[in-house]
């Protein structure tokens, strides 16, 4: 499964924590390809546009919740209305500082979001998910 997904999506309105995320997978899963929005509406935007095609390449997103002007939820509402050949290729978890378990539970009542992972993204959680 690792070399199925190279295609790694970051939306943080938090600049250094998506460098660390970068920096983390670029080091760690080999011809990783990551791109980063602190703007969640671009985020989408580019999902859109880049997997609209099928067999485009498998892509694992990771989505903050508390952001700016499109939070995380408002963004997995949208989500949820997108093509099916664009969700059938992105693998979405909330990567969030909240420790909050509502934030837990509201993220399981999404069928589109795979698992809440705490920040920051660890070494050994990314090799999990791989």
């Amino acid at each position: 499964m690792a070399q199925e997904y190279t295609h790694f999506i970051v939306i943080d309105d938090d600049p250094i924590n998506n460098l660390l995320c970068s920096k983390r997978i670029e080091k760690n899963v080999q011809d990783a390809i990551v791109i980063t929005f602190t703007d969640a509406e671009k985020g989408l935007d580019y999902l859109k546009s880049s997997f609209s095609k099928p067999n485009v390449g498998k892509g694992i997103l990771f989505l903050d919740i508390n952001m700016p002007i499109t939070s995380g939820w408002e963004f997995i509402q949208q989500f949820e209305k997108v093509d099916t050949v664009i969700k059938n290729q992105i693998l979405v978890y909330i990567l969030s500082s909240s420790i909050n378990q509502n934030d837990k539970l509201k993220a399981k009542s999404y069928p589109d979001i795979i698992d809440y992972i705490e920040k920051p993204l660890s070494v050994e959680t990314l090799k999990m998910l791989l």
